[in-house]
């Protein structure tokens, strides 16, 4: 049976040249397997110059035979929300992994906005007291809003439930942390 991929005449897959790209492949999978314990540095030299001098990909490929097969990449996270991790299948968090599919997830806010003299305002009073006098002291009444609290974030799934808290510092931050959770949501329930 032939190969419908290769022209008639052309040599077979493994007699094929090395590219660059497959040479810097294979030096990669050297330099993981040094990084694994595998090779030690003088190996890891000898197979390098091997591959730099590999013919045909056969003869490349026969450098890292005895290694094994590079590991699959990781899953791409699709949202880090506090010390949850999510990626397209799992929910990874402290107390262990929750499955995406069918997760219900639940936003709690739990903030509070006070008012305070601004630093600038306290600065500018003393300052100017010197030059002004006492209408320097009209910069206390300017007020500015302070946000504090935290949002929580629940999602419950398969039995198992983790909440984090997330910190909040203004109200953007909480119109950030819903449209996370509704996209959350979104991918759950797909």
């Amino acid at each position: 049976m032939t190969d419908p991929n290769v022209s008639p005449g052309s040599p077979p897959p493994n007699q094929i040249r090395p590219s660059d790209a497959d040479r810097q492949a294979i030096a990669e999978r050297l330099r993981q397997a040094v990084d694994e314990g595998r090779l030690d540095l003088m190996e890891y030299d000898r197979r390098l110059r091997a591959s730099e001098q590999a013919a045909t990909m056969a003869d490349l490929q026969a450098v890292v035979a005895d290694l094994p097969a590079p590991a699959t990449p990781p899953e791409q996270v699709l949202l880090q929300l506090g010390d949850m991790t999510v990626t397209s299948t799992t929910i990874y968090t402290p107390s262990g992994p929750i499955p995406l599919r069918g997760a219900q997830w639940m936003i709690q806010d739990h903030w509070t906005t006070t008012q305070k003299i601004p630093t600038w305002a306290i600065v500018l009073a003393i300052v100017g007291f010197f030059c002004l006098t006492i209408f320097s002291l009209l910069f206390l009444l300017a007020k500015e809003t302070v946000y504090q609290g935290v949002v929580t974030v629940t999602v419950t799934n398969a039995g198992r439930q983790y909440a984090v808290r997330l910190p909040v510092n203004n109200q953007q931050q909480v119109h950030h942390y819903h449209q996370q959770v509704n996209y959350l949501r979104s991918v759950s329930a797909a």
